[in-house]
């Protein structure tokens, strides 16, 4: 985990090694450095190959409260290509900007089809009974 200050912003990159025991101590270094940096907007940076899980989600979603309550822009740089899944997942896609990248050939969700769905049977014998005080539809 590295905070550092350049071009008039606040700079968070976010290693393979990061864990959440390392959260808390991420988000004070990076307030520090937001408190010393007038009118600076906190940039988010992911190193290749961090896995995406739920540390990931929580360490972002934190440092975005963060410059929310500073009144600062916020941006995530190099997300992984399964982090705008995880955070539609966890109902964050919304509240943590990510920067666009290109999106392969492949449906929204990240998920593919692995077989086609069943054929159902008609039931037979079934009636519907309507007795005379039912409201309509």
């Amino acid at each position: 985990m590295e905070v550092r200050i350049a071009s008039g912003a606040v700079v968070v990159e976010i290693r393979a090694s990061l864990g959440r025991a390392d959260i808390a101590g991420l988000c004070d270094r990076a307030d520090e450095c937001l408190g010393r940096v007038p009118d600076g907007g906190l940039v988010c940076t992911v190193q290749p190959g961090r896995p995406v899980d739920l540390v990931l989600v929580d360490v972002l979603a934190r440092l975005r409260l963060l410059a929310r309550r500073r009144g600062r822009t916020y941006q995530v740089r190099d997300a992984p290509a399964g982090l705008p899944d995880l955070m539609g997942l966890v109902g964050l896609r919304d509240a943590v900007p990510l920067r666009d990248r290109p999106k392969p050939n492949r449906p929204a969700s990240g998920l593919q089809p692995r077989r086609k769905t069943e054929q159902r049977e008609q039931v037979f014998g079934v009636q519907e009974g309507v007795e005379a005080d039912d409201p309509a539809l």
